[in-house]
């Protein structure tokens, strides 16, 4: 897991690139289908594109030392979160993922994989499973404001299913955090469904999320 952490804090390194339409964008942030989009890896390849618009997005990768990626919000919220990972392999963590700031806080919400590290805080039940709230910190890694200390919020599952619809109640995993993270939750930066993986191989994903 230490190699998770480093990952999905390496989003935030991404370089901006604008794309609006069905296209790859090998290492980036965009909007697509009403959605923002990320993606960053280090060594290797990766792309990411739209097959179905909307929600929609495939990454496919090979030989990185790090990839993360996926669609969702550019700004987040304690919504509720539908999702279909119609096909997935070469993953470690597929996730809905995100960051506040004021506390900056980067957050994992583990729906297929593990995340599990730190301290374990507690459990919160929402849509029917028990998630286990691990707390983190990270000391000068790169975030969204650059090189930060910052906790990171794990709460971790995994055990989902592809190719079915899901829902992943937000609220319920924000106001856990609220009362028992011990850092509070800060304003909301962007929330994505993220695929994730550490290493070196080669995958796919194409999944959606609304």
């Amino acid at each position: 897991m230490k190699k998770v952490l480093l990952l999905v804090s390496a989003v935030a390194l991404a370089f901006l690139l604008s794309v609006t339409q069905q296209s790859n964008a090998s290492g980036g942030t965009g909007s697509n289908g009403g959605y923002f989009w990320s993606l960053y890896y280090s060594g290797g390849s990766a792309s990411i594109t739209f097959p179905s618009g909307g929600g929609n997005f495939a990454i496919s990768w090979s030989g990185c030392s790090d990839m993360v990626g996926g669609k969702g919000w550019s700004t987040g919220s304690a919504q509720s979160i539908g999702y279909n990972v119609g096909s997935a392999s070469g993953y470690n963590v597929i996730a809905i993922y995100g960051w506040t700031t004021s506390p900056l806080i980067e957050y994992y919400v583990c729906e297929l994989g593990s995340n599990a590290n730190g301290t374990k805080v507690n459990t919160v039940s929402s849509d029917g499973h028990t998630y286990t709230f691990y707390k983190h910190q990270q000391v000068n890694q790169p975030s969204i404001q650059g090189t930060a200390t910052f906790w990171q919020y794990l709460d971790n599952w995994g055990g989902s299913s592809k190719g079915a619809n899901h829902t992943v109640t937000m609220g319920n995993h924000v106001n856990n955090w609220k009362s028992n993270g011990g850092q509070g939750f800060g304003s909301y930066n962007y929330q994505i469904l993220a695929c994730e993986e550490w290493n070196g191989g080669s995958g796919s994903v194409n999944a959606t999320v609304w």
